[in-house]
């Protein structure tokens, strides 16, 4: 993808829409929105989008989010960049903000369902831009992250919605394993991140007891196959087990102590397995040819590794 004046105008457009006229900022952090949209581009331009669709992503929130004394409409669009491009930036705009939030995203999930590939892209583009930033930053933060949002429950779940009708609508995008990377994560947040627990509701099969855990953690466990399997689930909890999708081939972990009793599901899925890496007949869930092995730690030594 060669950097062409189209895009380049879509840039200088969509930074002043952006950043010059009103410095808009991620919510609830001190950083210029202009970063999202600029990211957008850069995700449809690595997976070989042609130029409209990157420029459709650079400019796909310059209507929705444009200050109303520099209001930007799709003509502006169609005069400065086509009508094909105007098109793409209108499927993924929301039509009607003054709707309460649950009405509007029901609205654009129901939309989705009539979009073109190239607006699926686009969409994909920006699901990707927004959820990855809020894995890193739960990643960092913890749960802290989801104050910023007035209802992160309903956030999450409408992620993984439309992250689901993405991927049934186009099973062959080409951001496919992408996506399913982001509904992966959001499914772990979701599963951490449920207040309806009680103490009784939750899994007390801990992989190491309470005096355990003061000296030891697992660090991570990976298949033992010579030939290459690659598959290994890295432990970042001080005493957690690991939940696996077959369909999707990926594992990850979570806490033992949050975890329902009735386990954690894939959204796309269907119920996922959890592996008791402790027991003898840990097959490795991708290859199942060979068990996985596991690593262990002294708190101290991981603490000095770290």
């Amino acid at each position: 993808m060669k950097y062409t004046k189209k895009i380049k105008d879509a840039i200088k457009f969509a930074t002043k829409t952006h950043e010059v006229y009103q410095k808009q900022t991620r919510k609830g952090k001190d950083i210029p929105y202009i970063t999202h949209p600029l990211a957008v581009g850069l995700i449809l331009a690595l997976a070989r989008a042609n130029e409209d669709v990157v420029v459709a992503g650079i400019l796909h929130d310059t209507i929705e989010d444009s200050p109303y004394a520099k209001k930007v409409t799709p003509e502006m669009l169609v005069e400065r960049f086509g009508q094909n491009v105007a098109d793409l930036v209108l499927s993924v705009t929301e039509q009607n903000k003054a709707l309460p939030w649950e009405e509007r995203k029901k609205e654009a999930l129901e939309h989705i369902k009539t979009f073109s590939h190239d607006a699926l892209l686009v969409k994909s583009a920006d699901t990707i831009s927004n959820v990855s930033e809020i894995l890193d930053d739960y990643e960092r933060d913890g749960e802290k992250t989801l104050t910023r949002f007035n209802a992160p429950e309903k956030m999450i779940k409408n992620y993984l919605e439309v992250v689901g009708a993405i991927l049934k609508y186009w099973p062959e995008n080409p951001l496919t394993n992408e996506l399913e990377g982001i509904m992966a994560g959001l499914t772990q947040i979701e599963a951490l991140g449920s207040e309806s627990l009680t103490s009784s509701e939750k899994t007390t099969d801990l992989y190491l007891d309470e005096e355990q855990q003061k000296t030891r953690r697992i660090v991570f466990a990976q298949c033992e196959d010579e030939g290459g399997c690659g598959f290994f689930v890295e432990f970042k909890y001080s005493n957690c087990t690991f939940f696996f999708c077959k369909e999707h081939k990926m594992g990850f972990n979570l806490d033992l102590a949050t975890i329902p009793k009735a386990g954690v599901e894939c959204k796309q899925h269907g119920k996922m397995e959890r592996y008791n890496i402790l027991s003898e007949d840990n097959v490795c869930p991708s290859c199942e040819r060979n068990t996985l092995a596991i690593l262990s730690t002294t708190k101290k030594d991981s603490e000095t590794k770290s």
